[in-house]
């Protein structure tokens, strides 16, 4: 319940104090109209002010401008305030009039989205898609300067005007999941983003594209194998951020030798069915942004050749061993005998 519904039943509610007090002086009640008054405006007072209100995650679509000029560029970021839940889930759609803006670029770096299930992605005339989880939960972005969370950035869009025209940008059919284990659905709270486009160009260094000069950040791939998946064979699994520009996409590489062959990369989407399914090669993971930086991490070979057991070792050793006993013992033969 609302601030301003409270205040309307508080505000209807005297009329009919008023007419309890008339009832209660009639019956010749030892109550004083002035003690019960005051005892029923407090216990409302206190109702309306320290009840407890429904929470709501809030998805807001915000900007820098509101007025683009026409062949300009500008960006729009979608951002989760939870407003003191924690979440763990999100999906929805967000729609643009495609007459008057053209999309030019979906930003998903700097995300707090962890893992996408569905990368945002045009998906049609005027709509983009996402879905993503934040393993662990989000409760809003924590820092020593100030108290509580503040809102996190999802993703941006980057567009141009093509018209002169006045439109909105609207998120549709958007869910977030509370993170307490049940995926409980959260109560959703909108922003859009109206916006003017015009003729005249409002100035050229409103916005500018950020430079990212930074590989991505450094990240772990994990193999894993189930029953119910991909017929219980083992399958690569791997998630890499970048905070300026976004993942654009990752190459993969599964080789015997220790080091990637330059050669032998292939563009590949998470999650990733190994070709090596014995697990005896190095498995190089490749992350690309969108400004062409790149980072690469290896995965171990979980079985080693047959030269590489340590069974193998043993056997080798015991040999040089033996060898060496061997030739020791050949040249003092030789050194007795050219003394005697």
């Amino acid at each position: 319940m609302t601030k301003f519904s409270k205040l309307k039943i508080i505000i209807l509610f005297f009329p009919i104090l008023s007419t309890v007090l008339r009832w209660l002086q009639n019956r010749g009640s030892s109550i004083s109209k002035q003690k019960l008054s005051v005892f029923l405006l407090i216990g409302t007072t206190f109702y309306f002010l320290f009840s407890s209100q429904a929470m709501a995650a809030k998805l807001e679509l915000n900007s820098s401008v509101s007025e683009i000029g026409v062949g300009s560029q500008f960006q729009v970021d979608l951002t989760l305030d939870t407003q003191g839940e924690e979440v763990n889930a999100i999906e929805g759609g967000i729609s643009f009039p495609s007459a008057i803006l053209e999309l030019k670029e979906i930003k998903d770096g700097n995300s707090i989205i962890n893992f996408w299930i569905e990368k945002p992605a045009q998906k049609g005339n005027g709509l983009v898609q996402f879905s993503g989880v934040i393993p662990g939960g989000f409760n809003g972005v924590l820092s020593p300067y100030y108290k509580g969370g503040k809102p996190g950035r999802i993703f941006g869009l980057v567009f141009s005007a093509k018209k002169e025209n006045v439109g909105a940008i609207e998120v549709k059919s958007a869910s977030v999941l509370l993170n307490d284990g049940k995926g409980t659905p959260a109560n959703v709270q909108i922003s859009n983003f109206s916006f003017v486009a015009i003729r005249i160009p409002i100035r050229e260094d409103s916005w500018a594209f950020p430079r990212d000069a930074d590989p991505p950040e450094l990240f772990t791939p994990e193999i894993a194998n189930d029953p119910n998946i991909f017929d219980d064979r083992w399958f690569l699994v791997f998630a890499a951020q970048d905070k300026v520009s976004g993942i654009d996409h990752y190459e993969v590489q599964e080789t015997r030798g220790k080091e990637p062959d330059k050669s032998k990369w292939n563009t590949a989407q998470s999650p990733l069915i190994l070709k090596d399914q014995s697990r005896a090669s190095y498995i190089f993971v490749k992350a690309i942004d969108r400004a062409g930086n790149e980072r690469i991490v290896v995965v171990m070979p979980a079985v080693r050749p047959w030269y590489r057991k340590p069974i193998v070792d043993m056997i080798l050793t015991l040999v040089v061993l033996v060898v060496l006993i061997l030739i020791a013992r050949w040249l003092w033969e030789r050194y007795t005998k050219h003394y005697e």
